[in-house]
């Protein structure tokens, strides 16, 4: 497994402060981060729930963040890409709205499609606490995940003991490894499969075996 280089991850509805427009100091580059695009998210319908960040090696900072609705009766999320610099921060990328989704969640964050820009692997978890898979790469303009058309009726698990991971080699992420519950598309019994990351950011469909790794 590739270890996802999450520099930090925050609650960030917690973070009262930021609500009012006012950034609280922070020692760590990427809480500072984090906290400067959460004081973005000021609008009375939308918040800022989660975010995680990552650091390119040229020192770019990026945040991914979980923007939730919080119109009373309105479950939607969406996933927002934000490049950080000093105390500037430009949005780069947005995700559609995805209803019924409450929560996102990330098993990692990092660079997996090797185009400089960091991407989600992730779950989207609905009011009910029932989670399905995405992977999202990052990009600027539309981002949209690629888990789902490229495994159309699959039903993958997301929970211990058979959590997502990813397959990699010599530090190169090749392939989402996801266990792939009974009543699979294919007729063959539940188990792992593997769909390997494409060059473009798009997913191969699901196989037994796991891709060579290049």
């Amino acid at each position: 497994m590739v270890p996802a280089r999450l520099a930090a991850t925050f609650a960030l509805i917690l973070l009262g402060a930021c609500g009012r427009g006012e950034v609280p100091a922070a020692a760590d580059p990427a809480e500072a981060a984090a906290l400067l695009v959460r004081a973005r998210y000021d609008a009375p319908d939308a918040i800022a729930a989660g975010a995680w960040t990552w650091v390119a090696r040229d020192s770019a900072r990026f945040v991914f963040v979980d923007v939730q609705s919080t119109v009373e009766g309105l479950v939607q999320g969406r996933l927002d890409l934000w490049l950080v610099a000093d105390t500037a921060a430009l949005l780069v990328g947005r995700s559609e709205v995805m209803p019924a989704a409450a929560e996102i969640g990330a098993f990692a964050v990092d660079d997996l499609t090797r185009d400089g820009v960091p991407d989600l692997f992730g779950y989207v978890a609905d009011s009910a606490g029932v989670r399905f898979p995405v992977f999202i790469p990052g990009a600027a303009g539309a981002m949209a995940d690629e888990l789902a058309p490229a495994a159309p009726s699959w039903r993958f698990a997301t929970e211990d003991p058979t959590p997502p991971t990813i397959v990699a080699a010599a530090g190169r992420a090749c392939a989402l490894q996801l266990w792939a519950e009974r009543g699979t598309p294919d007729g063959t019994a539940e188990g792992w499969r593997f769909m390997a990351i494409l060059a473009d950011g798009r997913l191969g469909p699901p196989r037994p075996d796991a891709p060579p790794c290049p």
